[in-house]
């Protein structure tokens, strides 16, 4: 097929927007389709990703008289701008937005059941199918390279995990800077870490001007290769983002071997509830539990589902079906 998207990569580090369309458009030529991020090109079918730049209802418009048009959806209740998080009879405005789409598309892809729900709610009627977010399984992985590579006696071995002994180490990764990332729950933890040394707490990425971390180690925002390094040299993810859709910075955590502490808040009980353990306002109990339970959660997160190889699967069955007209 030939797949058109509205997408502009970003070098360097970037959020989950861009991590998304990264995966999907490498993974689609993968499997042999041609993608193009020209509007006047030929192509069979588009991927419409949200309100990426500042696409409107004329653009979609446009887009769909020149092929089926599959729109994946993005709840901005924690996304964009302020104008666009504004609630107006109730109804998230960006959101809005997105459900005005609906008469032009051949389908809509939700990243999870909550944002399902939350569109239904909106107002949203037409076809759809959920399709998980998947991040690249060559990137973030539990996997690594060892021995010498000089004498050609490198192999795959799965990265180290916690000992059962040593500090039980656990970071944090933060793209964005927003108050709904859980800063100020970050903030308390790092407060409750005074004279603590059963665990060893970091954040990888950015956080908001002003906010002054005492005991949480900082490690400025990277690419995904040096991220991913970062996460695997951690044993445990602590997630309190509220209102997530379906978070990229969890599954790349889960992804690099690591089970989470999560905030059930919008999609991430959806995507952690088997592979770690809910945050209900006490982090040390929350530890205890990925200590006793540290084996088994590594065991289910090894086999978690959030890789481009099953995403790009369910997506490429979504698009040829709107290609032929069966969306």
């Amino acid at each position: 097929m030939r797949v058109y998207m509205n997408f502009r990569e970003v070098r360097g580090p970037y959020g989950g927007a861009n991590a998304f369309q990264r995966t999907i458009r490498r993974a689609l030529e993968r499997r042999g389709h041609r993608v193009t991020t020209r509007e006047d090109d030929r192509y069979d079918v588009a991927l419409v990703n949200a309100l990426t730049d500042d696409i409107d209802l004329a653009f979609v418009q446009r887009i769909a008289e020149r092929a089926p048009v599959v729109h994946r959806k993005v709840g901005y209740r924690v996304s964009g701008s302020a104008d666009l998080r504004a609630r107006v009879d109730g109804v998230v405005v960006g959101d809005r937005i997105q459900v005005e789409f609906t008469p032009h598309l051949a389908h809509t892809v939700f990243q999870s059941a909550y944002s399902r729900d939350v569109f239904l709610g909106s107002g949203f009627a037409g076809p759809f199918t959920v399709v998980h977010n998947g991040v690249d399984e060559e990137i973030f992985t539990p996997w690594v390279r060892a021995g010498l590579p000089w004498r050609g006696r490198r192999r795959r071995e799965l990265r180290p995990f916690w000992d059962g002994r040593s500090p039980l180490r656990v970071v944090i990764s933060a793209w964005s800077t927003d108050p709904n990332k859980g800063f100020e729950d970050y903030a308390a933890i790092d407060r409750a870490l005074d004279g603590r040394d059963d665990v060893e707490l970091s954040l990888v990425g950015r956080v908001p001007n002003g906010l002054e971390l005492r005991n949480i180690r900082l490690h400025a925002a990277r690419p995904a290769r040096p991220l991913a390094d970062v996460l695997r040299a951690n044993h445990a993810l602590l997630q309190l983002a509220r209102w997530e859709t379906c978070s990229n910075a969890l599954i790349e955590g889960l992804n690099c071997g690591l089970p989470a502490i999560y905030l059930d808040s919008g999609a991430n009980g959806e995507v952690a509830g088997e592979y770690g353990v809910e945050y209900r306002g006490d982090f040390f109990a929350a530890l205890d539990e990925v200590r006793e339970r540290y084996d088994e959660l590594v065991a289910r997160v090894l086999e978690n589902p959030y890789r481009s190889a099953v995403m790009v699967e369910q997506y490429e069955a979504v698009l040829r079906a709107a290609a032929e007209g069966r969306a």
